[in-house]
């Protein structure tokens, strides 16, 4: 079973996946955001949505400390893969802060020069 993960975000739980199955974007299309590329779920329709993906084979797996996903760089920095890995981004204080979406993305933006925020003087906050 493929696992995505969906993290909480205030009342939301934010994930993104591509969908080749036609039927589960239409089944979740309500729930994309066409401007950030992303499904942003309520907290209180989640467990629905999660159980329609298991029947599919698709673990999607709340996480509620989005905080070990998160990386930072300079708001000038080269960040263009980075971002292509992100659920969400945002600037802050000179800063381009990501959330991303797999331990792999994380891995790879540390790789490209991006620092965990938890190791920064920054919080994860969007």
């Amino acid at each position: 079973m493929e696992t995505v993960l969906a993290f909480r975000v205030g009342d939301a739980y934010l994930f993104d996946r591509y969908f080749e199955r036609e039927y589960l974007f239409e089944a979740l299309a309500e729930y994309y955001d066409e401007e950030e590329y992303r499904f942003e779920v309520p907290v209180e329709e989640f467990e629905p949505i999660e159980e329609r993906l298991a029947a599919a084979g698709i673990n999607l797996a709340p996480v509620e400390d989005p905080e070990p996903y998160c990386v930072v760089t300079g708001k000038y920095d080269e960040h263009a893969d980075i971002l292509g890995d992100a659920v969400a981004s945002w600037t802050r204080r000179g800063h381009r802060f990501f959330l991303l979406g797999t331990d792999r993305a994380v891995a790879a933006a540390l790789d490209d020069g991006a620092e965990r925020v938890s190791e920064t003087e920054f919080v994860a906050g969007l």
